[in-house]
């Protein structure tokens, strides 16, 4: 067979190939059959893909509107769940419903759901944990305010970063409301002032009669309620 005839053949099966592609994707190129949710449309590809560009999420917001994925199927259908979930697909930066879901089964298809990353959240709303968490119940929690991210990151619940018996024992006349060391729910800052037996000249003079003047880091030489234990950082070893 000359040249002419091998280029002839080859484009030929190369049409029949493409229109088939085309026409009849699925038993080509599905990666395995549809899972439940969308078994209704299984052999329709067109529904959700795009020939040569895959699936834009455009196709999925036709049939799936944001605020209610999760709370209601397609047809306006109520979904029941045993736990009650937030609707923030609409809160996304952009949608991008392949980067999380794969409606296939088998082999070639995408695997399960992976962990979701905050990151695809507008900024305005990654910091208002509280729109799609609960706030855990523990006593610790009840008295804190909503801002998570100053123990908490996005990327995990645990480990948080802060421990407060290692700073400070929350014990005897300490054991109270965060609001009055932390004026404002500002857990960053804090003030010894917010009882009445704590009062800047007093102290102030109290200190003097030891001979100490640098009393601005109480929690410097001070880790309990316990006046006895107050030890001068180098005592501990701390820089």
């Amino acid at each position: 067979m000359n040249r002419s005839r091998w280029i002839a053949v080859t484009i030929a099966v190369l049409t029949i190939i493409a229109a088939a592609v085309l026409w009849r994707p699925e038993p080509m190129l599905s990666p395995g059959p549809m899972l439940a949710g969308h078994a209704a449309i299984a052999g329709e590809c067109r529904s959700c893909h795009l020939p040569l560009r895959g699936t834009p999420a455009a196709k999925c917001i036709g049939c799936h509107a944001l605020a209610d994925i999760g709370l209601h199927r397609s047809d306006g259908a109520p979904i029941s769940h045993a736990t009650p979930r937030v609707a923030f697909h609409q809160q996304l930066a952009t949608p991008d419903c392949v980067a999380c879901h794969g409606e296939h089964r088998g082999p070639l298809a995408a695997g399960a759901l992976p962990h979701f990353s905050h990151a695809q959240l507008k900024p305005t709303i990654q910091a208002q944990c509280e729109s799609c968490h609960r706030k855990p119940d523990g006593a610790l929690h009840r008295k804190l305010g909503g801002n998570c991210q100053q123990c908490h990151a996005s990327s995990g619940w645990k480990p948080a970063r802060f421990e407060h018996q290692a700073l400070f024992a929350l014990s005897g006349p300490h054991d109270t409301t965060c609001a009055n060391c932390h004026v404002g729910g500002d857990t960053t800052q804090f003030t010894c002032y917010g009882c009445h037996e704590h009062q800047p000249a007093s102290i102030a003079a109290r200190h003097r009669r030891e001979g100490i003047t640098d009393i601005a880091n109480c929690v410097q030489c001070h880790r309990s309620a316990d006046d006895d234990e107050a030890e001068s950082p180098g005592d501990r070893g701390d820089p």
